[in-house]
């Protein structure tokens, strides 16, 4: 057996409670997270597995930190990620009902109009769908309404939707779907809407910080302010109990707004929402545009969003710290997933459509759903994992790989570092996760239990 290349391990800290030199570690191949003392973790090193004890060896051979000293691992997770995919059961699709938007983001690389899915594209993009699901099965459809603002084209919505869920249960299967929204036409009504007749499962809204720092940014195309009325959106939204319903907000940040990541956390801790929300931030990204340009430095970008981190878990957020296996990495690489936007065209990818520097027709367009693919245009983003193997980004010797699956083929073709942040604050992430999970996970005697034992011991994500 060989000691995992995926695997990252925390800087040594000193147990209070014990004494003894610690490390986490976290076997990126399954998310497994353990904990062992300084001398295990320099035996488990320097290749002396004889020294750790046998039910030790077995545990991190289940997590696969230990591996067979033949495999190939970067191999196994590409092959194991190429197979989620062709797998995948359940039939992905991005529709952009509208390219209109009421905002004029500053950093927003799209060129906006009043433009629709027309009754004739819905048509085609129905019979898409139909022989889709007729060409394997699934378990579930899923839809994710998508802009633009999806809540410009909501009439599109309201006749696609019963069309969707009428091939769905000619099908045998579920269907469900989520909603990407600016929040400012979210009211009481719509959001009761699209929960209940269109099967909206998870709305996710952006606000980037307070109003002081959101307005300035994400205003209407006139230039008034959005925060008081997406806020009230957002409060009404969360706090009813009448919805079956998931709601995240998401907090874009550059240089100009890093300082009102804190305000905003505090805010929405103030309103009661820390068991109603999930709430992250994202680094402002080049869209097609110069935006990246005004993005913190990724390092430095690491090292603030662990403070956020920790103040959220203070208020009582309970936020992911811990990333998950990635075999499915995104829709470019979901060989049956599409976008379709309001001109009918066809894409695998999110970032791309409504943007004028893709030209005319845009380079990413895979074809339209009145006249099908264009034969080899998907695979320009869909061999991404082909493209690791092959060794044409640094993704093949990066041992984050597993949990984040190459992150953004498009920023990789582009020439861009779409790196997540975790890869560099895994190893505080590591430490705040063994924090939580012993002060609060199981009660401060099991904790100590824990803590005092020399074993190996799963954290609290098991």
């Amino acid at each position: 057996m060989k000691i995992s290349k995926y695997l990252v391990a925390s800087e040594v800290f000193l147990d209070e409670l014990t004494g003894r030199a610690r490390r986490i570690i976290l076997g990126t191949r399954t998310s497994e997270v353990r904990v062992l003392d300084e001398a295990s973790w320099r035996d488990l090193e320097g290749g002396r597995l004889e020294a750790l004890p046998e039910k030790d060896l077995n545990d991190l051979v289940d997590a696969e930190i230990l591996v067979p000293d033949w495999e190939d691992e970067l191999a196994t997770i590409l092959g194991q990620n190429v197979a989620a995919c062709a797998d995948d059961d359940q039939l992905y699709l991005v529709v952009q009902p509208s390219a209109s938007c009421q905002l004029g983001c500053d950093y927003c690389g799209q060129s906006h109009t009043s433009m629709r899915l027309s009754q004739e594209d819905q048509d085609h993009l129905v019979n898409r769908v139909r022989g889709k699901l007729g060409a394997r099965v699934y378990r579930k459809f899923f839809v994710a309404w998508f802009g633009g603002e999806p809540l410009a084209g909501l009439s599109v919505i309201r006749s696609l939707t019963p069309r969707f869920r009428a091939l769905a249960r000619d099908s045998g299967i579920s269907y469900g779907a989520k909603m990407v929204t600016n929040g400012l036409a979210l009211s009481h009504d719509v959001a009761s809407e699209v929960v209940a007749e269109h099967a909206v499962e998870h709305i996710e809204i952006t606000l980037d910080g307070t109003s002081e720092f959101h307005d300035r940014r994400r205003h209407r195309k006139n230039g008034t302010p959005t925060f008081d009325k997406i806020f009230t959106n957002l409060l009404d939204l969360a706090r009813r109990d009448d919805l079956e319903l998931h709601v995240s907000v998401r907090c874009n940040v550059d240089r100009r707004n890093a300082e009102g990541v804190s305000p905003l956390i505090r805010t929405l801790a103030e309103a009661g929402l820390q068991d109603r929300i999930s709430f992250y931030v994202a680094s402002v990204y080049s869209w097609g545009n110069d935006a990246h340009r005004l993005a913190i430095p990724p390092e430095e970008f690491a090292s603030l969003e662990v403070g956020w981190l920790a103040e959220m878990i203070t208020l009582g957020f309970r936020p992911g710290l811990i990333p998950s296996r990635k075999s499915v990495l995104c829709l470019a690489t979901m060989p049956e997933a599409d976008l379709v936007d309001a001109y009918g065209s066809l894409f695998n990818c999110t970032e791309v459509s409504y943007v004028p520097t893709y030209g005319t027709p845009n380079v990413y367009s895979i074809g339209t759903v009145a006249g099908g693919e264009v034969p080899g245009k998907r695979s320009l983003l869909g061999d991404f994992n082909e493209q690791i193997g092959r060794g044409e980004y640094p993704c093949a010797s990066c041992r984050m790989l597993p949990v984040c699956g190459g992150s953004c083929p498009k920023k990789w073709q582009e020439g861009l570092d779409p790196c997540p942040s975790t890869k560099r604050n895994i190893q505080d992430r590591l430490l705040l996760h063994y924090a939580v999970h012993r002060l609060n996970s199981q009660g401060e005697a099991a904790s100590r239990t824990l803590i005092a034992s020399g074993e190996l011991a799963a954290a609290a994500a098991r």
